[in-house]
């Protein structure tokens, strides 16, 4: 399956507005390290009453927003290592 597959997949196979549990399983990561990150304000969120919830639009952008950018290329590994 190809990377642009998997990753309609799992935007289709999530609803829009996800539980704690579901975002969790969305972004692969444990609901207590979600916890974590909301209660830091580090993602985004909505409250209804008392309950936290999270739009799949806002994970997705959020989780783009937080690609960090290599340092280096392969190329530059590539080419150091023929130089020496």
């Amino acid at each position: 399956m190809k990377d642009e597959d998997l990753l309609l997949n799992r935007k289709t196979n999530f609803p829009e507005i996800m539980c704690i549990a579901e975002a969790a399983a969305y972004l692969t990561i444990s609901k207590y390290f979600l916890y974590t990150l909301v209660k830091g304000g580090f993602v985004p969120y909505a409250k209804i009453g008392k309950r936290i919830v999270f739009r799949q639009k806002d994970l997705f952008d959020w989780i783009g927003n937080n690609v960090v950018q290599p340092v280096h290329s392969m190329d530059d590994e590539v080419e150091d290592d023929f130089e020496k």
